[in-house]
């Protein structure tokens, strides 16, 4: 019987899924932190973001301080800290949009759900702020290598 239970509750259980803004901006930054520079263009291209959108993200990034600019022809950005100082909540966080501020649908009516959902949310972002953008640019390339391998004959 707790074997069902747990099923229903992975199942049911949805994965945390990022926003688009989220995905381009972590990408982006991971770009910029494996090359070490790179300009708006060539993360655009090279990541498959569309480039005004990728503007937007990286304004929104340099006013949060992750990366510094430098304009003219061999402009680009850089990051403005060590990824290794760059935690992944706080990319999120910077990277959020604000909700409106009416009631959230949804909302559960009792207090053990709202327990459950607190308890959760408070160990997500414990975990999330522990997650350094250098950590996360390690798992990628990683994961990139046990892939490329997984082909050779």
């Amino acid at each position: 019987m707790a074997k069902s239970g747990a099923r229903f509750f992975i199942e049911a259980h949805r994965k945390m899924q990022l926003t688009t803004k989220a995905r381009y901006g972590l990408r982006a930054l991971c770009h910029v932190a494996h090359r070490g520079y790179a300009s708006a263009h060539v993360i655009a291209e090279q990541q498959a973001i569309p480039s005004r959108y990728l503007e937007e993200i990286i304004g929104e990034l340099r006013k949060a301080g992750f990366v510094v600019g430098k304009r003219g022809p061999r402009g680009g950005y850089k990051l403005a800290r060590p990824a290794a100082d760059i935690s992944i909540a706080e990319v999120l966080q910077a990277l959020s949009t604000p909700t409106s501020s009416g009631p959230v649908t949804g909302d559960p009516q009792d207090e053990i759900t709202r327990i459950v959902e607190r308890s959760v949310d408070a160990r997500f972002e414990a975990a999330v702020g522990q997650l350094s953008l250098e950590q996360l640019l390690g798992e990628a390339r990683d994961s990139f290598r046990r892939r490329s391998t997984d082909f050779i004959i």
